[in-house]
């Protein structure tokens, strides 16, 4: 269904999940767009190729510096295969290292339909305290970037699906789904520390998946830290395949 060897596979990809996760402040210049959301998450505080782009000069990097600087934060510029094929040689040089990188995996749905919905899963369309605090409890969330989470959650326009595992009368699995013309996107998955080792992240997300399913979606989306053997190995299991890598080439 999809290929790296087709970059507006890659492409597609890249527009869902920023559409899915968007930055409060935004400035959009010659292909790229650079986000601001007072350092939470890197892709919303990062520079981003938003179609396949050849080149880029020294001025504009100069001038996408100036901007990250004006609010606040560190350069910082997410390389994707959208980006120029030299601009992370070209940054290493001006004294930029890499942050951290993740991988983009993806699945058909076209084996999802017809199952009924879990029992125990709870969804609801919009943000509310209870998912909120729930959420956080199983990840914390620094208090300082709080307003700027709040803000890119409530910000997105498109169907938003907030899901909350129950066992023993609490939410023990989290997670956000987003939908978007054909596909849906995951973001926020999380389990309770203590509940960890019993499948339930992996129970929720096939749910939400037949839910997905039978809202129109084919295809299902996902990015995960390169590093995170335990999230990996849980989208192996549910059938995701990898499709590329990005990194975040951050200066200082």
């Amino acid at each position: 269904m999809l290929s790296y060897d087709r970059i507006q596979d890659i492409a597609l990809l890249e527009d869902l999940s920023m559409t899915a996760w968007p930055a409060p402040r935004r400035i959009i210049h010659g292909g790229w767009a650079l986000y601001f959301a007072a350092g939470h998450t890197g892709r919303a505080n990062s520079a981003n190729a938003v179609v396949p782009l050849a080149t880029i000069d020294d001025a504009t990097i100069t001038l996408f510096e100036t901007e990250y600087r004006r609010q606040g934060l560190a350069p910082m510029f997410r390389l994707t295969p959208l980006t120029p094929p030299d601009l992370g040689a070209r940054l290493a040089v001006r004294g930029y290292g890499i942050a951290s990188e993740s991988k983009v995996f993806w699945r058909s749905l076209k084996d999802m339909g017809g199952a009924a919905p879990d029992a125990a899963v709870r969804v609801q369309d919009r943000l509310d305290k209870a998912w909120m605090d729930a959420y956080r409890r199983m990840v914390p969330v620094p208090e300082v970037e709080m307003p700027a989470l709040m803000s890119i959650l409530t910000g997105i326009a498109v169907r938003t699906r907030f899901a909350t595992l129950w066992q023993d009368g609490e939410p023990v699995a989290a997670c956000l789904a987003v939908l978007d013309r054909d596909w849906v996107g995951f973001f926020k998955v999380a389990c309770r520390a203590d509940r960890r080792g019993q499948g339930l992240p992996r129970r929720l997300m096939q749910d939400m998946m037949g839910r997905a399913a039978a809202e129109g979606a084919v295809g299902a989306y996902l990015q995960v830290g390169a590093g995170n053997a335990p999230a990996l190995a849980l989208y192996a299991r549910l059938g995701f395949q990898h499709l590329y890598d990005y990194a975040y080439a951050k200066l200082g």
